[in-house]
């Protein structure tokens, strides 16, 4: 009777390991050998990436157009902007 249980158990414990084992096997196809793509990283970094004009670059007078410590500054006419660095004065307003 023993013998019996014993056999049982053994048995029915190989049986549920090759089943288990042959649900979890992969395809060499599978996703998991492939490189993991980041284009949703790459997308979700260039819509929150804000670029600034650094200076000596044109500008259109936007508020942060122009990079740190950089000010849009453009001639008596209002044409030919410029991004130049801020002046002494400029500095103690921000």
């Amino acid at each position: 009777m023993r013998n019996c249980l014993a056999l049982f158990l053994v048995t029915s414990l190989l049986l549920t390991l090759l089943t288990v084992s042959h649900a979890y096997a992969m395809r060499a196809d599978s996703s998991a050998y492939q490189e993991p793509t980041y284009d949703f990283l790459a997308k979700y970094l260039m819509s929150t990436k804000k670029s600034c004009i650094r200076r000596g670059g044109s500008c259109d007078h936007r508020p942060s157009d122009c990079c740190f410590s950089s000010s849009c500054r453009c001639n008596l006419w209002g044409t030919n902007c410029r991004c130049q660095r801020m002046g002494l004065f400029q500095k103690w307003g921000k």
